[in-house]
């Protein structure tokens, strides 16, 4: 038995170019240029990632490098809207905001969208990167500021057709939170929770992790897997797949045993295998699962990517909720170097990132 631990101006169109193109999720995180001097070497950092708040219909959440998101929910009583929104901001003095749209439309809508607080239009948004519609820079900053004190965001699709609305309840309380966070409250950067004070709390730094890269695909032998499975109290075989193995180098092998499937998730106990004998695999963080055999780690829908292993726990199907990790190998454990969360099943599928780490060679 396994448990998935949810540790996911009036009138006025500010018309936003090439410039204003919103990045992706992956791409939106660099670490500040405003931060604090970051270690070359690995700082033994034990990961802490931060819970998420929820207010009203949207929830905030920031990583211990002081990057922070909200991002708006569906009522829990409503159908499945065609539009949600999520506003990131970057640590550090005059930290960017970038806002994200996720539009649920088929074939896509067609840009421009104008965007509206409360049936003022506010701005045009034209940038397009890969699915992500969206505003960087100083169209971005305008919405938000905009957005602070409405009850309804509206957005019109380039023929002045309705694409949806998004509630703004609990939107202000969640940003004035994210002031708090950054250390902004009082200050000329905030974004709610204002002041005369200056924006100067630098980003953190970010801990290192020395990272040595997962290797190619390995054969794993079927006695081995059997008895593995057996340690880790797994289901008996049925429709699991095959055991994943890949190389972790100095002869040893990481070890992806197939325990449990269900409708969207396939949980694999972890191990290591040197010399022939295998033992469970260290991680310095929590998989997101819980597994009643004590000192089994279990990763769901794990894969590996870039050289790091990669699990995505799914909370329901449609995966608007659950944890997003990557992990590091050291040469002697697996090391959090990434998680994302939505612990709201309320349809945004813009998880929020809780935990960064920067990697080392």
């Amino acid at each position: 038995m396994t448990r998935i631990l949810l540790l996911a101006p009036a009138l006025a169109l500010a018309a936003c170019g090439s410039s204003d193109e919103v990045p992706s999720n992956d791409t939106a995180v660099a670490t500040p240029a405003a931060s604090t001097p970051e270690p070359a070497a690995d700082t033994n950092t034990k990961p802490a990632p931060a819970s998420l708040k929820t207010f009203g219909n949207w929830t905030a959440g920031c990583d211990n490098a002081a990057s922070c998101q909200a991002g708006a929910l569906l009522d829990e009583d409503a159908d499945a809207p065609p539009v949600l929104m999520a506003i990131q901001r970057a640590a550090g003095p005059a930290g960017a905001m970038t806002v994200r749209f996720q539009i649920d439309s088929d074939p896509p809508v067609a840009l421009p969208l104008t965007v509206g607080i409360d049936d003022r239009p506010v701005v045009r948004v034209s940038g397009r990167t890969g699915d992500s519609i969206g505003l960087t820079g100083a169209a971005a900053a305008t919405l938000v500021a905009a957005l602070v004190d409405g009850r309804t965001l509206r957005i019109d699709g380039a023929a002045g057709q309705p694409v949806g609305t998004i509630s703004l309840t609990g939107a202000s309380a969640a940003l004035r939170w994210m002031d708090v966070q950054q250390g902004r409250a009082g200050t000329t950067g905030a974004i709610v929770a204002r002041g005369n004070g200056p924006d100067t709390r630098p980003a953190p730094a970010l801990p290192a992790v020395r990272s040595v890269a997962i290797g190619a695909a390995t054969t794993v032998d079927p006695a081995l897997t059997a008895t593995m499975r057996r340690t880790a109290g797994c289901e008996a075989d049925g429709e699991l797949p095959d055991t994943i193995g890949r190389s972790l180098g100095g002869g040893r092998t990481l070890a992806l045993v197939p325990c449990l499937m269900g409708a969207y998730n396939l949980v694999s106990a972890a191990f290591v295998i040197d010399g022939g004998n295998a033992t469970p695999a260290a991680f310095d963080a929590s998989t997101g699962m819980e597994s009643e055999v004590p000192g089994i780690a279990q990763v769901v829908n794990a894969e590996v990517a870039d050289g790091m292993l990669v699990a995505d726990a799914k909370g329901r199907g449609l995966g608007d909720c659950g944890i997003h990790q990557r992990f590091a190998w050291d040469g002697t454990r697996f090391r959090l170097v990434r998680q994302d969360e939505m612990t709201e099943c309320r349809g945004s599928i813009d998880y929020i990132r809780t935990w960064t780490a920067r990697t080392v060679r």
